[in-house]
C-alpha cells in the first residue's frame, strides 16, 4: 500500500514537471510541515517582480498539494505567494519551476515565546535622542506553528517619544517596511499583526525624543529577552539606575556595550540614564567615536512613505545585526568570568 502511494505521488509530481514543460507554464506543490501533509485547496498566487508585486495568475492546490500556474512572462523575476489560514508564505523563484513551498497551521498563542537576542541602540545630536530597538524573536514550536493575532508584536515608547519606523525580516529575507496601529487608550503603545513564522523573525523600530539633558529610559520588550543589551558611542554615559543591573563587556564596532545580567528581560529592562552626545558610526567604521551631527528621523508611521513595502537596508543593518549577533557570546564570557571570580571568592 505504501509502495503504491509513493508511486502515486511521484507520478503525479512528473506530471506537473512535464506540464510545465509543455508549456509557457510553472509547477509546483505546497507542503504542510505542521501536519506533515500536502496542503489541499491552498490559494497560490503568481507575482511578477519589477516595478512593485504585479499578479499575474492565480490557482488553488489539488488534493495532492499540487499547481500549476500560466507564466506569462517567463524571462521576468516571480515570487508565488501561498496564502494558508490567513498568513502568506512568499518564494521567490527563477525559471519554469519545479518548487516546493511549505506552510504552516495557524494558532493565537505559543508559550514561552521569546527574543533570543534584543538591544537598545542610543545616539544624540544633542538637540534630538533616537533610540534604535531590535529584537530575534525565536519560534521553535513543535509540531512547527505560525502565531497570528490583532496584536502579535507591540511597540512600548515613551509618552514624549514618536514613533519613527517599524521593519521587519523574516530569517535571511529582505526587510519589509510595516505601520503600526494606536493601541487605543494607551500612549505611546502601538500593535502589530505581523505572523510570527518557524523560525527567526527580526523586529526594527526606530524613535526619537527632544534631548534636554540627561534622560532616564525604560525599555519595554514585547516579549521576554534571553540577552538584552544597551549599545551606545563612547562619548554618552550610561548610568544604570541599579549598578548590578548591567555590565560592560567592551566596545565593538564603535559602539559601548552594556549588558543586562538579569536575565531573562521580562516586561521591563533594568532602567539606564543616558546623557552626552555621540552618533553611531557606518558598519564599516570601527572608530571608537564620531562628531556629532543632525540625525535624520525616518517617516513617521502613517505616512505614505511607511507604507508596507519591502527594503533593501544595506550594510549598515548587517553590521548592526552582527553586532546583535556577538552579544550572546559576550553575555556568557562576562557571566562566566563573574562566576569564577566569585567560586575563587568561596
Amino acid at each position: 500500500m505504501k509502495a503504491r502511494r509513493t508511486i502515486a505521488l511521484f507520478l503525479t509530481s512528473l506530471f506537473y514537471a512535464l506540464s510545465a514543460l509543455a508549456a509557457d507554464s510553472m509547477a509546483g506543490k505546497v507542503t504542510n510541515l505542521t501536519t506533515r501533509k500536502p496542503a489541499a485547496n491552498t490559494e497560490v498566487i503568481l507575482l511578477r517582480l519589477e516595478k512593485g508585486m504585479d499578479e499575474e495568475a492565480k490557482t488553488r492546490t489539488d488534493a495532492q498539494g499540487g499547481f500549476v500556474l500560466p507564466l506569462p512572462a517567463a524571462g521576468s523575476q516571480h515570487l508565488i505567494r501561498v496564502v494558508h489560514q490567513g498568513v502568506n508564505y512568499d518564494q521567490g523563484v527563477s525559471g519554469k519551476g519545479p518548487v516546493e513551498i511549505i506552510v504552516f497551521d495557524t494558532v493565537r498563542d505559543i508559550p514561552n515565546l521569546q527574543a533570543n537576542i534584543g538591544m537598545a541602540q542610543l545616539e544624540s545630536d544633542g538637540e534630538m535622542l533616537k533610540v534604535t530597538e531590535m529584537y530575534a524573536i525565536s519560534n521553535n514550536s513543535f509540531p512547527p506553528v505560525t502565531q497570528l493575532r490583532p496584536r502579535n508584536f507591540e511597540i512600548s515608547i515613551a509618552q514624549n517619544a514618536v514613533l519613527d519606523s517599524l521593519t521587519i525580516r523574516k530569517g535571511r529575507g529582505v526587510w519589509v517596511v510595516v505601520t503600526p496601529v494606536p493601541v487605543q487608550g494607551q500612549s505611546g503603545r502601538y500593535a502589530v499583526d505581523y505572523p510570527i513564522r518557524p523560525g527567526e523573525t527580526l523586529f526594527k523600530f526606530v524613535y526619537h525624543l527632544p534631548y534636554t539633558g540627561p534622560t532616564t529610559l525604560h525599555v519595554k520588550p514585547a516579549y521576554p529577552v534571553a540577552n538584552f543589551g544597551v549599545m551606545h558611542p563612547p562619548s554618552m554615559k550610561f548610568k544604570a539606575s541599579n549598578p548590578r543591573a548591567f555590565t560592560s563587556p567592551g566596545v565593538t564596532r564603535g559602539l559601548q556595550i552594556e549588558q543586562a545580567v538579569n536575565k531573562p528581560v521580562v516586561r521591563e529592562a533594568p532602567s539606564f540614564e543616558i546623557s552626552g552626545i555621540g552618533l553611531a558610526p557606518p558598519a564599516n567604521d570601527a572608530a571608537e567615536s564620531t562628531p556629532a551631527a543632525r540625525l535624520a528621523p525616518t517617516p513617521a508611521a502613517g505616512s505614505p512613505a511607511a507604507a508596507s513595502q519591502p527594503v533593501n537596508q544595506g550594510r549598515q543593518e548587517v553590521g548592526m545585526w552582527a553586532v546583535l549577533s556577538g552579544l550572546a557570546a559576550l553575555v556568557a564570557a562576562s557571566v562566566f568570568m563573574v562566576w569564577r571570580k566569585r567560586k575563587r571568592a568561596a
